[in-house]
Parts: C-alpha cells; sequence; structure tokens
C-alpha cells in the first residue's frame, strides 16, 4: 500500500463513447476526483459527465503545439509536477476507450512517472476495439486481427517508410484506429492501395455508439467518407489466391501448386529436375540488367524468387527445411556478418568491412568443423567459367599467392599466346585454358572482371551482327551471297551506328 503522502496519478478509460460502457471503478474515481484532467473533451461521454469547475482539458496544446509528440510530452510533464506539487490529492487522468490501448499519452506518461518517483495506477477500460469487435461480428484472436494506429502509420509512412512493412498481412484482417480526419484518411488509403485492390470493401466504425459501419471502396475513403475522433477502419482480408505484395501470399500459391488437386508439373519437379532452371533464370535476370530493361528486369527477378520458393517448398515436402528457415538462416547471417551494423564493431570503409567478413566467416568454418579450410572452400562449381576462375585466382592471391604486378602478369599472357601457337592440336585446348587464366588474372590486376568484360563484348557483337543481317535483308541477300570484302564493309558501316555494349 502507498503511503498517503506519496504523490499519485491514476489513469481511467472513458470508454469507446457510449456513456453506458465506462466501468463501474471509473465511473467511482470520476466521481470522488477533486479535478480530472482530460486529454480532450471531444468525447462523448465527456459531455455527459457533467463534471463542471472539476474538468481540466488538454485540447488547447493540440491548437498550440507542432506535433503530437509534444503534446503528449506537456501532458506527461503538467501531470507529473501536478502530482508533485500535492501529494495529498490524487491525480486523475481520462482517456477516450482504454489507457492500455492505442493511447501514447499513457505510455509516456508512464516513463516519466517512475522517472519522477510518482506512484502511477491504471484502470482499464472498454476501448474502442472491443466496441468495433462486437459492430462488426469479428474475433480478434480467431480471426489473427491486426490493429494500426493511424497517426503512428502516417508518422511512419513519413519517417521511417521502410519499417511499415511490419504492418501489414492483407490476408488478415486489419483494424485501423484513430481515423479523425481526412488527412489521415488520405494517408491510410495510400498505404492500403500498395497491397488491395482500389474497389476493395472497407468499413468504417464508430464504435459504442450504436451505428451500423459504413461500406466504402477503399479508393473512396479520402472521398468525403465520414471520420472523426470516433472512426475506426475495418479492412476485410484478401484470399490467400488472390495476388499480392505480402511473401505469404506468394509462399501460399507456391504450396498449392505442389498439394493435392495442384499443378501436375509442379508436383512431379525435384531438387534435381529444377535445379537448371534456377542458373537460367539467374542469366534471364542479369540479361535483362545488363540490357537497361527494369520491367523485365523486375520479371526476372520474380522468377528467380519463384526458383528459391519452389524448391524450399520441395524441400519442406520431404520434412528437410522450408521457406521459413531459409529467410531464417538469410537473417541471421546477415545480422551475424554486418556487426559494424547490428553490433558495436567500428568499419569506416569498405575494405574494413571485407576484412570483418573474412574474419567472421574463418570462424564460422571453425563452428561447423572444418578447423583447416583452403582458402578456395565455398567457391561454386556451377559458377561460368571465367567467374570461378577469377573468384579462384582472388581467393589464392589473398594468400600471398601471386603475381608482383599486371606487367608481369602480362609478360605471362604473351608466353601463353606463344604456346597456344605452337601447341600440338592434342595440346591446345589445355592451352588454350591457360592462356584464358592468365587473362582473367590480368583483368583481376586491373580490377576488371573478366566475366563482364566477354559478356558485354558478346552483346555488342549480337547487336552488330543482328545490325549487319538486317542490311543484308533490306538488299534482298543472304550473308552468303556477300564476298568476305563486301561484308568487311558492312560490318564497318554498321560498327560506326550501333550503340555500345554498356549502358
Amino acid at each position: 500500500m502507498s503511503d498517503v503522502n506519496e504523490p499519485r496519478l491514476t489513469v481511467i478509460g472513458l470508454g469507446p463513447g457510449d456513456p453506458s460502457l465506462l466501468t463501474v471503478g471509473a465511473s467511482q474515481k470520476l466521481a470522488s476526483a477533486a479535478a480530472v484532467y482530460l486529454r480532450t473533451t471531444r468525447h462523448p461521454t465527456v459531455q455527459a459527465l457533467a463534471l463542471g469547475e472539476r474538468q481540466h482539458s488538454f485540447d488547447h496544446l493540440y491548437n498550440t503545439l507542432p506535433t503530437v509528440d509534444e503534446v503528449y510530452e506537456q501532458i506527461a510533464a503538467t501531470l507529473v509536477q501536478t502530482a508533485l506539487d500535492d501529494p495529498s490529492h490524487e491525480v486523475v487522468y481520462a482517456v477516450p476507450g482504454s489507457p492500455a490501448t492505442g493511447e501514447h499519452s499513457v505510455l509516456l506518461l508512464r516513463e516519466r512517472a517512475r522517472e519522477a518517483g510518482v506512484v502511477l495506477s491504471i484502470f482499464p477500460g472498454v476501448s474502442a476495439l472491443e466496441a468495433a469487435f462486437v459492430e462488426l461480428g469479428i474475433d480478434p484472436i480467431g480471426d489473427g486481427l491486426q490493429t494500426v494506429d493511424a497517426p503512428e502509420l502516417a508518422y511512419l509512412l513519413e519517417q521511417r517508410p521502410s519499417t511499415v512493412s511490419q504492418f501489414m498481412n492483407p490476408t488478415l484482417p486489419m483494424l485501423i484506429t484513430g481515423i479523425w480526419q481526412h488527412g489521415l484518411a488520405a494517408a491510410v488509403k495510400g498505404f492500403l492501395l500498395a497491397n488491395y485492390p482500389p474497389a476493395w470493401p472497407v468499413q468504417l466504425v464508430r464504435a459504442g455508439l450504436g451505428e451500423l459501419p459504413s461500406r466504402v471502396a477503399l479508393e473512396d475513403l479520402d472521398r468525403g467518407a465520414p471520420v472523426d475522433h470516433l472512426t475506426t477502419l475495418y479492412v476485410p482480408p484478401l484470399p490467400l489466391d488472390e495476388p499480392g505484395t505480402h511473401f505469404y501470399q506468394l509462399t501460399h500459391i507456391v504450396a498449392k501448386l505442389r498439394g493435392t488437386g495442384g499443378c501436375p508439373w509442379d508436383r512431379e519437379q525435384t531438387h534435381d529436375s529444377i535445379k537448371r532452371n534456377m542458373l537460367e533464370e539467374a542469366y534471364e535476370a542479369v540479361e535483362a540488367l545488363d540490357t537497361g530493361d527494369l520491367r523485365a528486369f523486375e520479371e526476372e527477378l520474380g522468377d528467380v524468387l519463384m526458383q528459391v520458393c519452389l524448391q524450399s517448398e520441395i524441400a519442406h515436402s520431404d520434412s528437410d527445411f522450408d521457406i521459413g528457415d531459409v529467410v531464417r538462416g538469410l537473417s541471421a547471417k546477415l545480422v551475424r556478418r554486418h556487426p559494424h551494423v547490428f553490433g558495436d564493431l567500428e568499419a569506416h570503409t569498405a575494405s574494413d568491412v571485407l576484412a570483418n567478413w573474412a574474419r567472421i566467416k574463418s570462424e564460422e568454418r571453425i563452428d561447423r568443423g572444418e578447423s583447416r579450410p583452403s582458402a578456395l572452400d565455398g567457391v561454386p562449381t556451377a559458377l561460368p567459367a571465367l567467374a570461378r576462375a577469377q573468384m579462384i585466382s582472388s581467393r589464392a592471391a589473398k594468400t600471398g599467392f601471386d603475381w608482383r604486378d599486371s606487367a608481369e602478369v602480362w609478360q605471362k599472357v604473351r608466353e601463353e599466346i606463344r604456346e597456344v601457337e605452337e601447341a600440338h592440336p592434342d595440346d591446345r585446348l589445355e592451352e588454350l585454358g591457360d592462356l584464358f587464366f592468365v587473362l582473367v588474372n590480368w583483368a583481376r590486376f586491373q580490377t576488371l572482371e573478366a566475366e563482364e568484360a566477354l559478356r558485354r563484348a558478346t552483346l555488342k557483337f549480337e547487336r552488330r551482327f543482328r545490325e549487319l543481317e538486317q542490311r543484308v535483308h533490306e538488299r534482298g541477300k543472304y550473308i552468303r551471297d556477300f564476298s568476305p570484302e563486301e561484308l568487311d564493309g558492312i560490318w564497318a558501316a554498321v560498327k560506326g551506328t550501333t550503340a555500345p555494349a554498356h549502358r
């Protein structure tokens, strides 16, 4: 029991709007309090209470302070100081709904009261959520209901948009509280339209007042739909099969393709049968990026993601792992390998980061029992030959096994060219491979990617050859109808008009 001379604060909830929903405990506190501080008087229960001179409102702060956060700070400071100034009187603070549900001023008051040594008591009330559950006929637990505060959502959309996705699973129902003006309605609408069809039916509820929910299309939410301080928005769930932006919708669709009654082709696939597809889709994504077609790149990234989901679903069918394990493992690896972001380690340059990565990867190998790993471990054999050669040579160079400079490498290139020229036909394949490998090392010394260089050269040749074909076709002939000298002339003309391979 607290000392009678301890400064005390009591917070009560006014309920969702109907005065009959005020709790007995709250009614008793309101009746006995010498003074009642109200966050706002814009609530039906306040008018019914007729507090008279005992009533003190913070409404004026909303018009004088620039942000809601500053309003709540001032409210907390005033209440705490009032309690400290007169410990013999209990300070009563009343808020709409319940103090324990979506009331940020109370969260802040908890901190400030604890810091100041003020005893804080909170009387739960009936929130707008409970009233909305009844009027909408929904079970928040059974239906997996999501709840979001509109002002908080609007703040995150403006200040930290990358964090907003945590609020959204469109396959579950959602209640958005605090849509008290059309500016908030517009922000909420923009957020929802990224995940729901424009005509998706939503309901506006003024919970606890006995009014029927108002149905509107999502696209009309900020076009004159009635909103005020008591308005809550209900967004029904999208069907699981609805194409959408949430990752769960994608994994559900892939699981349905593989499930009973799904697609016969998808159902019979194995890890091995589609492993080549993963390479092909990755190459197609790179090709789209090379051509600068970002719409095609977007589509090809989706195809790559489809391969990840399908392989994970196959593993899930075999009870090996599932997509959740993949996401968990990747998230853990990203956090573990970036201690300069998620921990206390400092890394000011990219070189610092690479050094940290090398150390962390070495520790990971030791943890897996690989006490004496090779520097070449972990280079995928499925990489294109040039890319793998450059990665292998780079790994070897990091151990100190390398040429002194690029001039020495270029001298080796000349030597390998002579060996190719002089090689017996049975040895030319091996000698040509040696030449390629040394050229890859020379590219590494120049900080060039050999794979990218050959890709660009191939694209350049492809574009020029297609142009040559077109010019030959315009003359009504075939390439074989021209002499080598004539083709050289056309080729020279083409080279003067086609764009370079890179963007």
